[in-house]
């Protein structure tokens, strides 16, 4: 609905816009003075200003420049008699989107209203979307050819035409957001806002005005209204991570919200219509947060729709030489790019990664620069950990090393085995993942 706050001391003509525009759906004000006005741009947040530029006591140019300072985003429209045209003219110099010469035709202001309206919502847009640009850093895309990150990629492909809502699982790290921010890039709604809350960082009070908004005088300390993100996403995408960490009473509201595309900001009685494909996330056994009574059933089987379960690193072993290359570039930036000696891409293969993905790029970043000058990246740029027991780590776990030899060979041995077996033992790229020569590692084979 569209808020449009009419400022005009002529009895008949406003009643007569506010007959016209009410029947039309919009949620009309009205301020017989420059003081009246003010006072409602104070209190409330308008889409649109309706502005007589001759007023009984400010200049209406003057209440255009106020409400510019106080709402950026609001349009306003000016109304003159024929002697004024000059004044007119220069208030769009100030920020006006149009005016009328009085008296104008119904059909006439409605249209401009309309146009005027469509403006103020693509700036906001606008302005969501350079916030957006800004977060969003070179490396946001999805890296890999393995058969794994594949599926991922295909499933995407799948969704992203729908409007139902999506459940992404993983781990920490394991690119939830990357892979929701690709469903909304590859979707219809891809010009429309893309907006993500992570529930878990918020107190349930906080969450709920993130969400919802509020009205002026909801709560102590709401001195205006606030948008919720929600009404910001209209359009667009929504993006909810650790959607198991909001409380049983969040999760009920934002249920009515998938059932209904309908909510009601806090302290306000009038229900918000929005267009919003939800993708949510989260790194806990959500059947498991149900036997405990912290994750509601009814929210689970709605949002339950297309799951897209994503990977951990220690499973994607042959897209780690890709992604680091990836995250080397990134990090040599402003630089010659550098490069990653044998020993240390064989870490790197071996290392069992519990942090995944975002892990590995901080591992990089912090080689490219101990390495300085030097433009190979070594082992020993490595944090420590990682060089101490790299390939023993991921097996002792699953029983495949004989505890009673720890010999160098028995290693080696057990380790050349497991890259093999995670290739599905193609050689040329376990040989590559190893760091050696096809020759060699048939040599090795012979040998071990």
């Amino acid at each position: 609905m569209i808020k449009i706050l009419i400022v005009d001391d002529e009895h008949q003509l406003v009643e007569a816009f506010n007959r016209k525009l009410s029947k039309e759906g919009m949620d009309v004000s009205i301020a017989m003075t420059g003081k009246d006005a003010m006072h409602s741009i104070k209190k409330e947040s308008y889409d649109i200003g309706l502005f007589d530029i001759k007023l009984p006591d400010i200049d209406g140019v003057e209440l255009l420049r106020r409400m510019k300072q106080l709402q950026p985003t609001a349009e306003v429209i000016m109304l003159t008699g024929n002697a004024s045209v000059d004044t007119a003219i220069q208030s769009m110099k100030l920020g006006a989107y149009d005016y009328l010469t009085k008296p104008c035709k119904l059909a006439e202001l409605h249209a401009v209203i309309l146009k005027a309206y469509e403006k103020k919502r693509l700036k906001e847009k606008n302005i969501l979307l350079e916030e957006q640009l800004q977060r969003v850093e070179v490396h946001d895309r999805l890296v890999g050819t393995g058969d794994k990150i594949r599926e991922v990629k295909n499933f995407i492909s799948l969704v992203s035409n729908s409007k139902a809502p999506v459940l992404i699982l993983g781990e920490t790290g394991t690119g939830k957001e990357l892979v929701s921010r690709a469903i909304h890039a590859s979707s219809p709604r891809s010009q429309n806002p893309f907006v993500a809350i992570n529930s878990s960082c918020l107190q349930d009070t906080i969450l709920e005005s993130e969400l919802f908004g509020y009205k002026k005088g909801a709560f102590t300390g709401a001195q205006t209204d606030k948008v919720g993100l929600l009404q910001i996403a209209d359009g667009g995408t929504f993006f909810v991570d650790e959607v198991a960490d909001m409380s049983p009473a969040i999760q009920a509201k934002l249920l009515r919200v998938l059932e209904t595309s309908t909510f009601r900001r806090l302290g306000d009685t009038r229900e918000i219509e929005v267009d919003v494909r939800f993708v949510f996330a989260t790194n806990k056994n959500l059947e498991e947060e149900m036997e405990k009574n912290r994750f509601r059933k009814d929210l689970f089987y709605r949002l339950n729709t297309f799951t897209i379960t994503l990977p951990p690193l220690k499973e994607r072993v042959e897209d780690i030489p890709a992604l680091a290359e990836y995250f080397m570039e990134k990090h040599s930036r402003g630089g010659k790019r550098k490069t990653i000696s044998n020993e240390a891409m064989r870490i790197l293969t071996s290392y069992h990664w519990p942090g995944n993905v975002r892990e590995l790029s901080n591992v990089l970043e912090r080689a490219v620069l101990i390495s300085g000058e030097r433009q190979e990246i070594i082992a020993d740029d490595l944090p420590k950990n990682m060089i101490a027991v790299p390939q023993t780590m991921a097996f002792r776990d699953e029983g495949t090393i004989d505890r009673g030899d720890l010999s160098l060979k028995s290693m080696e041995r057990h380790h050349i085995s497991k890259v093999l077996e995670l290739v599905n033992g193609n050689k040329s790229k376990a040989a590559r993942l190893l760091g050696i020569s096809r020759k060699k590692l048939y040599q090795k084979l012979g040998e071990l």
